[in-house]
């Protein structure tokens, strides 16, 4: 299977920006972030209230932050020297760079010259770096990948040429599609919404969704899972926004019914319960179907199916 050249661009760039002018620029970024991990990008960058709920409410502080991949998160403004040794992501936009504190400029002057990666993922394709002259997209020494939606229909064709589909006809974020595709291959049943996979999420444990969820409800001097106060329900609501293209009526419907799960079934999203359900038991049972040498997203599959809970 030929990779595509779009891959093999942003792999050997030193310096690349890519945009998402996506409807709503102050929320649904970070849907990018899984096509670029699956690229072997593995150090990511962006404000850190997108990671947190961000509410300081009763069980929850500013500090604690969540994701549901596995990747380095480094603090921009914190970025050591030893950083530059490797490629880097940033995940920003104009009011980020314009006003705040958290130029990126630094990170292009310093990647121009260096044969690792930088990417700039940005809501616009005129962002321009503060102090700078001209658009980003303009320098000489940057890889115009354009817009992110070249990077998904490059994606689109890799699954199709696996054999897989993105079934889910209302997001471009490639996990929640591995979701409802692996919710297909257990449960035999298919999915075409986001709110279709919430739902059914709480009986699903074996999803690699599941799990960040745990440590969402989890509390460490308590057992199993505890429902969210009303403020850390509204941090839940904008920390889906981040990361799925819903407005703000569903990411609060969304979140309030996951709270309400937990409140009513003492066990949902409880990694101790998980762990031992017999969900996740036929999960290891399916993914013996799975050849992980077929193709890397088969392989991805078949790992996350085969994961333990600790």
């Amino acid at each position: 299977m030929q990779e595509p050249a779009t891959f093999k661009r942003l792999r050997n760039a030193d310096v690349a920006v890519m945009h998402d002018d996506v409807e709503e620029t102050y929320w649904w970024l970070l849907r990018s972030l899984p096509a670029i991990d699956y690229l072997g990008f593995s150090a990511f960058t962006y404000p850190t209230s997108w990671r947190t709920l961000n509410t300081g409410g009763q069980f929850q502080s500013y500090t604690q932050q969540y994701d549901y991949l596995d990747y380095e998160y480094k603090v921009l403004g914190q970025i050591e020297e030893e950083t530059y040794d490797s490629d880097l992501v940033v995940i920003t936009n104009e009011y980020y760079e314009s006003e705040t504190q958290y130029s990126v400029d630094h990170l292009v002057s310093r990647y121009s010259s260096r044969p690792e990666t930088l990417l700039v993922v940005t809501d616009s394709r005129r962002f321009t770096p503060h102090g700078g002259q001209r658009p980003l997209y303009q320098e000489q020494f940057v890889e115009r990948i354009g817009p992110y939606q070249r990077l998904y229909d490059a994606y689109e064709s890799v699954y199709k040429d696996a054999g897989w589909e993105l079934s889910l006809i209302d997001t471009k974020n490639l996990f929640l599609h591995d979701n409802a595709n692996l919710y297909e291959i257990v449960d035999g049943d298919s999915l075409e919404t986001t709110e279709e996979l919430f739902a059914v999420l709480p009986d699903s444990p074996y999803l690699p969704l599941y799990r960040v969820f745990g440590e969402i409800f989890g509390r460490e001097d308590e057992y199993g899972t505890v429902p969210l106060d009303e403020d850390d329900v509204t941090g839940l609501e904008r920390w889906l926004r981040r990361r799925i293209e819903w407005d703000r009526g569903t990411a609060k419907d969304v979140a309030q019914k996951l709270n309400r799960a937990v409140g009513e079934e003492g066990r949902t999203f409880d990694p101790s319960y998980a762990a031992r359900s017999p969900e996740v038991r036929e999960a290891h049972q399916t993914s013996k179907q799975i050849d992980p040498n077929e193709s890397s997203i088969h392989k991805r599959y078949h790992n996350w199916l085969q994961q333990e809970f600790q």
